[in-house]
């Protein structure tokens, strides 16, 4: 991960905090909602199943714009389902929310089933409706916000663009072959840079006091995963990133350019030696030396040139000019040189 880059972004998200959370952006909003929404789906989770779509649906309205959106409500959709299956969506959360002891695959495996009986329900009751739609967005937010202290919100869009800004080389794909561990080491990454830097941590910590939202009303973000997400989203939205000049390529085209320019330094370094072989040979056979071929005798050389060496006069052979051109037989700079008759001479 490109430190430089980080520092640019963090100097920016410093430089435009006050904008970022004025009663217009309201990004503060992450904190709130991550205070807010545990102890909202406890009391839903808890409550009986005469109670239990109510309560979701006010956990719900606590996530504000993280989830539902004007072209999905996939957490709309799962209060929707719960009218219908109440017990089989509390079951869902409830597994979704057990332990899973910081085990990243066992994360992703509770997100897949999540999201396959979100979809189950989804079909049964309005079939293939993308509103309602589940994916590991929602659902990853949904663990997120629930206990943002060893989880993170994952979403693709602008997590992709700020590990291409930051330089993390690692691809975590994408739909079905998402990487959840690719990704939350990227998180990981930006996380301890986040820890390491005294100066933005003192600073983070103003939120608190200098921001509209009051301070009980705001999560205290220990391990700062709302802080990481706040900057990749904000990277994303307000270009915190313009000033570093992104890297050309994918991390694999920028791969396969490194290996080649590789190759083309051997190359280029097996070039300079050739050279330095013809520059060798051209100082030594000169023209009006004599050479001695072993059919043809001995010649004088009339020509020597970088690609061929023009030779008349054999004492064994006709007098018409006779060209000939030399075959490197030896890696050596010194190089040695035989001499083939061209069969166009």
């Amino acid at each position: 991960m490109d430190k430089d880059a980080l520092q640019i972004i963090f100097s920016e998200y410093m430089k435009r905090f006050d904008e970022l959370n004025d009663s217009t952006h309201a990004e503060y909003f992450k904190w709130i909602a991550a205070k807010k929404f545990k102890p909202a789906m406890d009391e839903a989770l808890a409550a009986g199943t005469e109670d239990f779509v109510q309560k979701l649906n006010e956990a719900r309205k606590v996530t504000s714009v993280l989830i539902d959106g004007g072209h999905t409500q996939p957490f709309y959709g799962l209060v929707k389902f719960a009218e219908r299956e109440p017990e089989t969506v509390r079951e869902m959360f409830q597994s979704l929310f057990a332990e899973d002891g910081g085990d990243v695959k066992v994360k992703q495996d509770k997100i897949w089933d999540f999201i396959s009986k979100s979809h189950a329900l989804r079909d049964k009751y309005y079939y293939n409706s993308h509103l309602y739609t589940d994916t590991i967005h929602s659902v990853s937010a949904y663990m997120f916000l629930y206990d943002p202290d060893h989880n993170y919100l994952y979403k693709f869009s602008h997590g992709r663009e700020f590990a291409s800004l930051v330089e993390f080389g690692d691809d975590w794909g994408s739909g079905k072959d998402t990487k959840l561990n690719v990704f939350y080491r990227m998180c990981d990454q930006l996380v301890e840079s986040i820890k390491q830097d005294s100066s933005f941590m003192e600073f983070n910590q103003t939120r608190y006091t200098r921001g509209l939202a009051a301070h009980e009303d705001m999560h205290p973000d220990l391990e700062k995963h709302i802080l990481a997400f706040d900057i990749i989203y904000c990277t994303h939205t307000y270009g915190l990133g313009d000033e570093i000049d992104p890297p050309i390529g994918t991390p694999e085209q920028r791969k396969t350019a490194l290996e080649l320019f590789g190759k083309w330094q051997i190359a280029q370094e097996n070039l300079n030696y050739l050279n330095e072989a013809k520059e060798y040979v051209i100082s030594i056979y000169k023209p009006g030396i004599t050479i001695h071929h072993v059919t043809y005798g001995d010649g004088v050389i009339q020509k020597n040139t970088d690609t061929q060496i023009e030779v008349s006069e054999y004492s064994g052979a006709p007098k018409a000019p006779v060209r000939y051109y030399g075959k490197h037989l030896s890696g050596a700079r010194k190089a040695a040189y035989s001499f083939t008759q061209c069969p166009c001479a």
